[in-house]
């Protein structure tokens, strides 16, 4: 950044100011921020300031230590992370889903009216995942699906707000829902923002939203027969990604299913996962 550039900020963005922001980030969720993000992060972060009428980024820096930082490294989070996600995004998992998993929980549904399959979706973001998981299930197992839950998690609050809400974008769900789903479990709205789409309570009665810190404490009880992670590890160190996905193992019942991003691997824990197709992954025990 040339020195004319640094006099028309708005605010002084010192090195030891991102330097703290990403450490702790870092501690506190896992996020890795490099120095090619500095200027995303201030980009962002300016309007906290403006909101909270805080004169300087060195002032913020004290205020995310002092008595109100734990609410307000939320609103850093939410301004910080990237929530780019679209209905039925790597589509092969949906169709894997569709064709290989969901047969046989019908007919085991069919033999036990009490069975139940439980699937997570670690990192929701705006809610599209959850809602593409729920309209395979509802369109596979029928009434059945009720058995069958989904819970949906992500750091995000804003994010949670949103997927809660359901509602989007008609002309994007156009491009990205198939019209069979779309007829099935959607219903146009209007609103101030123009056209919109619902989901309809027979899929959104599916899916738990809860907020979660991957890196914190998981208060889920029982096991997943499958669970969503996709895009999200992209964000942390490789520590940190195997020692999430040693985790999921521990939280998937035997021969539970991990979807993956296009771009994730876990090619260093081939000792409990097995490549089952494209970014598709069984437990080994």
């Amino acid at each position: 950044m040339s020195e004319a550039a640094e006099r028309v900020r708005e605010y002084e963005w010192r090195d030891q100011d991102f330097k703290f922001l990403a450490g702790l980030l870092h501690e506190k969720t896992g996020i890795v921020l490099t120095e090619k993000k500095k200027e995303m992060m201030y980009g962002r972060l300016v309007r906290r300031l403006r909101a909270l009428s805080i004169p300087s980024f060195a002032d913020y820096c004290k205020y995310l230590q002092g008595s109100s930082g734990k609410k307000e490294l939320g609103f850093t989070l939410n301004a910080i992370t990237t929530n780019t996600t679209d209905f039925f995004r790597e589509k092969h998992h949906f169709e894997y889903l569709r064709d290989q998993i969901l047969p046989p929980v019908n007919k085991q549904v069919g033999l036990n009216s009490a069975h139940h399959f439980r699937i997570w979706s670690a990192g929701c973001s705006s809610g599209q995942e959850p809602y593409s998981i729920a309209m395979v299930m509802r369109n596979v197992l029928g009434p059945s699906a009720r058995n069958c839950k989904i819970l949906a998690t992500d750091l995000d609050s804003n994010m949670l707000a949103t997927a809660k809400f359901g509602q989007y974008d008609a002309e994007k769900c156009r491009e990205t829902i198939p019209r069979t789903y779309r007829a099935s479990y959607t219903q146009r709205v209007k609103d101030s923002e123009g056209d919109l789409v619902k989901m309809k309570d027979e899929v959104k009665n599916l899916i738990t939203y809860k907020q979660l810190n991957l890196l914190h404490d998981w208060p889920m009880k029982g096991k997943f027969d499958i669970i969503f992670c996709r895009n999200v590890m992209i964000y942390f160190d490789k520590e940190t990604q195997d020692k999430l996905v040693r985790r999921y193992a521990t939280y998937l019942k035997p021969s539970g299913i991990l979807f993956i991003g296009h771009s994730e691997s876990l090619l260093s824990v081939s000792d409990i996962y097995k490549c089952e197709g494209k970014t598709t992954y069984r437990l080994l025990r």
